[in-house]
């Protein structure tokens, strides 16, 4: 690939989230008044559209002239696995707190954002994330206006936004959904409730171990989260939400659509939502959180298996270290206990360490609770045999 550095190079950024800019990197530098023929470095975050430009991305010089792209990406899967895992977009390893910080020393030359109208101004619709600093560091936005897409109450877009143009009416694509709960969530939903303090706030994301713990959710809890799902916004639905949910992405429909509506839903940059300083502080935060892999030691691995690339840190760590430190809170990584080709997700040492053990206090799945808080690594995987799927656990234990 080639350098991302390199200063001749155009650097565009999309900002990330269900319902990303349709617009492709070429269309976007032209709105921007710049060199079309000029090479580009692209950087994506958490897509789950798929957007028909993704498959360009990463090819160099194409049959139509169209410029080589190096194409990166700081959340890699979803919408993404295919391009970064055939080697066209490069993964980064980097926390999803950092990437403001990503964006601050190298200010993107173009940034592309999806928007709605708020009467003369603009605002992010149904995800902010990073982009309200890629929004104000660009020296160039482009806007995607989604005129179908409901208002939020995101924060108003400000930048440098040199055009605008309308999201297509079939603009939202073919998008990657999440896993629904089955009964082996359930029951680690059912787990996961029992180590809940009184009154919690809570972070957990989508996919089937989110839903379950949200279904099996039975008190009042606050939610403060990467990401706000309908199965979230249904606990207001539920009288089960103690105040507006907080959270930096939307992913879902009309629940989420009816929270919003009914002053229950808080959209914030990943700045508020994802800071270390700001999570630690909040009493009793229990961070719910899944993997690919856990090690005996405790660490976690939620990026890849072998060579193969899955998801990405993300806010993985983030959620795990304040959840860690909150006074009263706790720091849960709950996932089944086997692949879907029956492997188990206990192992003796992980692919890759995405969070580091000291980080995780509780480890849960469906056969158990592995309480890991004040034990030594011995101790630790002794734990965490207990709660391995029955037919690994001798192997695991090395009997």
């Amino acid at each position: 690939m080639s350098d991302a550095t390199n200063p001749h190079r155009i650097h565009v950024w999309y900002a990330d989230g269900a319902g990303s800019p349709t617009i492709a990197p070429a269309d976007a530098v032209e709105l921007a008044g710049l060199d079309t023929a000029a090479p580009r470095t692209v950087t994506l975050g958490f897509t789950v559209d798929r957007h028909p430009w993704l498959d360009d991305l990463g090819r160099h010089e194409s049959s139509s002239g169209e410029a080589a792209t190096h194409a990166r990406t700081v959340l890699a899967g979803y919408a993404l696995h295919d391009g970064v895992n055939d080697g066209r977009i490069e993964p980064l390893p980097v926390r999803l707190s950092a990437v403001p910080a990503m964006i601050e020393r190298d200010p993107p030359d173009v940034a592309v954002l999806s928007g709605v109208r708020r009467g003369g101004s603009l605002a992010f619709g149904r995800s902010v994330g990073w982009a309200d600093v890629l929004a104000r560091r660009a020296r160039a936005v482009v806007v995607e206006i989604d005129t179908d897409d409901a208002d939020l109450g995101g924060p108003e877009i400000e930048g440098p936004i040199v055009a605008t143009i309308a999201r297509p009416a079939d603009g939202t694509g073919d998008v990657v959904m999440s896993r629904a709960a089955d009964d082996v969530d359930l029951r680690i939903g059912e787990l996961v409730r029992e180590l809940l303090p009184d009154a919690p706030t809570l972070q957990f994301g989508p996919g089937g171990v989110g839903e379950g713990i949200a279904s099996a959710l039975d008190r009042p809890v606050r939610i403060w989260s990467g990401l706000v799902t309908d199965a979230m916004a249904g606990l207001h639905e539920r009288g089960l939400l103690l105040a507006p949910a907080v959270a930096a992405y939307t992913w879902g429909g009309a629940p989420v659509r009816r929270l919003a509506t009914d002053g229950m839903l808080r959209l914030a940059s990943s700045t508020v939502t994802h800071d270390l300083t700001t999570l630690s502080a909040i009493p009793r935060f229990v961070g719910c959180n899944t993997a690919l892999q856990v090690g005996l030691d405790g660490s976690v691995n939620v990026e890849r298996i072998g060579d193969r690339v899955v998801a990405a840190v993300g806010g993985h760590p983030d959620f795990c270290v304040g959840a860690s430190r909150s006074p009263g809170g706790l720091s849960i990584v709950a996932l089944r206990s086997t692949t879907p080709s029956g492997e188990s997700t206990v192992v003796r040492t992980v692919d890759v360490v995405s969070t580091a053990r000291s980080d995780v206090d509780v480890v849960v799945t469906e056969h158990g609770v592995a309480d890991l808080r004040g034990l030594s690594d011995r101790a630790r995987g002794a734990r965490l045999v207990e709660v391995a799927a029955p037919e690994h656990r001798s192997r695991l234990a090395g009997t």
